[in-house]
């Protein structure tokens, strides 16, 4: 078990991350962060000088947070999970992981490193969420879909089944995806259509 996490981000998500770890039984010792006025350890680059065994990048931006991961590659990574989800035995969560109170991942699921799951979100069986990707509150991922890394999965929107999403897209708020959406995109709507 670790120990001492710090939480690199004092934002929103760092709030909400603090929050898992407080419920996990395992709080933060505190935060790191590069923004004036507010109530941290240090700055990212003070990281090194402050005791821990691992951190949690917890920036809701995915390529910021993609980022800092990179720029801190030589930390130990903690992944956050609220005691309040439903987690089957045969999922996989990678390293560095953010998952909040609510959220149910299916058998076989793949949740790849440095994810957010926000608050009751899913994730159906023998589905892939790629490295980076977020999955904004209350969005439905489907059985066998595929999102690619770095992708954004807005507030309440639905991926079918069998869907595959690309890297780096954006599904817009409450959308649902009934063809499969390319890399680089932005879709939404019912059903959703790429429109960038």
């Amino acid at each position: 078990m670790t120990d001492r996490i710090v939480i690199v981000g004092a934002g929103s998500q760092g709030a909400i991350v603090a929050d898992i770890l407080e419920h996990a039984g395992t709080p933060a010792i505190g935060f790191v962060d590069d923004t004036p006025g507010k109530d941290v350890l240090g700055t990212i680059d003070d990281l090194g000088r402050i005791p821990h065994d691992a951190i949690i990048v917890a920036i809701g931006d995915n390529r910021l947070r993609r980022g800092l991961v990179e720029k801190l590659a030589g930390e130990r990574l903690a992944t956050a999970i609220h005691p309040f989800t439903s987690i089957a035995a045969s999922a996989v969560i990678g390293d560095g992981s953010m998952i909040s109170a609510g959220v149910i991942v299916q058998p076989r699921a793949v949740i790849g490193r440095c994810v957010i799951l926000n608050t009751k979100s899913s994730v159906d069986h023998d589905s892939v969420i790629g490295v980076f990707a977020h999955v904004s509150l209350g969005a439905t991922i489907g059985a066998t879909v595929r999102i690619g890394e770095g992708t954004l999965i807005a507030a309440g929107a639905t991926i079918v089944s069998e869907m595959t999403v690309g890297a780096r897209s954006v599904i817009g708020a409450g959308a649902v995806v009934v063809r499969d959406v390319p890399d680089d995109v932005t879709a939404f709507g019912v059903p959703a259509r790429v429109r960038s």
